[in-house]
Parts: structure tokens; sequence; C-alpha cells
């Protein structure tokens, strides 16, 4: 039961979170593109972690159509990386690589901490809170890019 009540603060606490596409500077078209992404990269880069057995979602909403946390998936993970690109919007590639500990590392710690002290997620013997630090990672810098790469080829064809 304990469990259950975990992952619904949380999922309620990520729908309440939705607020911050709104609220910050940018186009929110970009914020939106940025969350669309975010839940293509994660959904590409989860399925074989799961298929392998690698990490497993025990206590999850609708155990029987989803083997991943979609509260996670397609909520948390998504806004997290909405709130790192406004968070980036501005800076330089190289602040921007050293920013991303500044979201990837404290998901991966708390996910360790569930991890340990919950059924919410469980880690094979070949899989640690390292290895989600580095896929966690990873996906946000991949959506960096792919958004920035699209802000650019909008930017040009105004010009064109």
């Amino acid at each position: 039961m304990k469990d259950r009540k975990i992952l619904n603060v949380i999922t309620l606490l990520g729908i309440l979170g939705w607020g911050f596409l709104f609220r910050r500077k940018g186009d929110i078209k970009d914020w939106f593109l940025v969350y669309l992404f975010k839940t293509l990269v994660s959904t590409l880069l989860d399925e074989p972690i799961i298929r392998k057995k690698l990490v497993k979602y025990p206590h999850r909403y609708f155990p029987n159509f989803f083997d991943s946390n979609i509260v996670f998936l397609y909520i948390l993970f998504p806004l997290t990386c909405v709130i790192f690109n406004q968070f980036t919007y501005r800076m330089k590639p190289i602040k921007i690589f050293f920013s991303v500990i500044l979201f990837s590392g404290p998901m991966a710690f708390t996910e360790s901490l569930l991890e340990k002290n919950t059924d919410l997620v469980k880690y094979s013997r070949k899989w640690n809170g390292f290895y989600s630090f580095v896929a966690l990672s990873f996906s946000f810098l991949i959506v960096r890019l792919l958004t920035g790469m699209v802000r650019l080829i909008a930017k040009n064809r105004r010009y064109l």
C-alpha cells in the first residue's frame, strides 16, 4: 500500500508540474516539442532496458498494458526535460553539458532510493544507479540537441 501512495503522490506532483510548460520564457511550441521529443527518446531508450529485464517496475499503473512506469516515462521525465531546456535556454554548450548533472544526478539518486526502499523500481544485478545516471544524462542531452537543431532550422527558414 505504501508503494501505491508514493506512486499516487508522484503522479499528482507530475500533473501539477505541467504548469511549468506555460510559465517560462521562450516559445510555448518549443516546450511542447521538448515534451514530445522526450517521450519519444525515453520510450526508445527504456524499451530495450525493460525487455532485457535490467530494470523492472513491479508497482505501476496499467500493468497489463505497460511494462514501464508510465508516470515516470510520460509525465515526470518529459516535464523535467522541459524544465532542463528552460534552464539551459541561452547557455553555451559546455554549460549545458555540466548542467545536465544538476538534473540527472538527483533523478538517478531518487530512483536508487526508490529501488532500495520500495517496490516501485527494481534493478537487476547488471544495472545500478550509475547506469541510470548515464542513461538520464544521455537522453537529456539528446533532446536538448534535437531541440537546438529544430530552433536553428526554424531560424534559418525565416531568412530564406
